[in-house]
């Protein structure tokens, strides 16, 4: 029996938490322009996404 990694679920919820920073961040960054925490963790948190969604993608195992 397969091992259940939550590969899939992560990918998507790396994914989806990368278009959301894309759609909104700047109208935060926009909205709280003095809260320099918040745009740099808007930063960080659009290139993780990124960096984990890709790195995912490599191990992600289909079934056959």
């Amino acid at each position: 029996m397969a091992r259940r990694t939550g590969v899939p679920t992560l990918l998507w919820v790396a994914k989806r938490l990368c278009q959301l920073v894309a759609k909104y961040g700047s109208t935060i960054e926009l909205l709280y322009p003095t809260n320099e925490a918040l745009a740099l963790a808007l930063a960080a948190a659009n290139t993780a996404c990124g960096v984990l969604a890709a790195e995912l993608e490599k191990v992600r195992e289909y079934g056959t």
